[in-house]
């Protein structure tokens, strides 16, 4: 679901469905692309200065960032391994900031953060997960069980483990639990990637 004002100036879908290849049997697959920038900008999960490609992980490394992305238009994908000094990160998903490991209200020097992120459609009333179609029951009685964090509730139910990797459901299962949102056990463990992805793109990477 789109922002109220329309969201103009982002990609009509959210990232978790913007790599789906519908109707596709077989990915093509360039040969992977390596850019070098000052700065990158990402708006979104999307790097808007290459064409739309969406990330799928990012890590600091000395001095500078490595992102890697992928561009798919129908069924071929450009896999894309960016090297920047800095990042700008502008409406942002709310978790990505903790999906690339740092405090988003105190993110590095080398990252700018900001921007109100995207609106998500809200999560069925009789639902904890609407990737795994996880119920608020099972939720419930897995809390009943003992399991008080949100990585343990996630492990006993399957919630958060639909291709959204959480993205909509991990406030809900924090609020069950009567967590903060921003305490350790209100988080899930991050693992790349940060979007489904096709193991014909990660192949790439690995190649390049």
């Amino acid at each position: 679901m789109t922002r109220a004002d329309g969201g103009a100036d982002l990609a009509p879908l959210p990232a978790w469905d913007r790599l789906a290849v519908r109707g596709a049997t077989r990915l093509a697959v360039a040969p992977l692309q390596r850019v070098s920038l000052e700065e990158l900008l990402i708006r979104d999960d999307d790097l808007p200065g290459l064409d739309g490609a969406t990330v799928i992980w990012a890590w600091p490394a000395e001095a500078d960032w490595w992102v890697r992305a992928v561009r798919i238009h129908g069924a071929s994908a450009t896999p894309i391994l960016v090297r920047a000094r800095r990042l700008r990160v502008e409406r942002p998903d709310p978790a990505l900031a903790r999906l690339l490991g740092f405090d988003p209200d105190d993110p590095p020097s080398s990252v700018s953060w900001g921007g109100e992120p995207r609106l998500t459609e809200p999560m069925p009333r009789q639902l904890a997960c609407i990737c795994r179609m996880t119920t608020g029951q099972r939720v419930y009685r897995a809390i009943e069980a003992g399991w008080r964090t949100v990585d343990e509730v996630k492990r006993a139910t399957e919630a958060g483990f639909g291709v959204c990797q959480g993205r909509r459901c991990v406030a809900g299962l924090a609020a069950r639990l009567d967590l903060d949102g921003a305490e350790r056990r209100a988080m899930i463990t991050p693992r790349p990637p940060l979007v489904p992805v096709p193991a014909s793109v990660l192949a790439a990477f690995a190649e390049g």
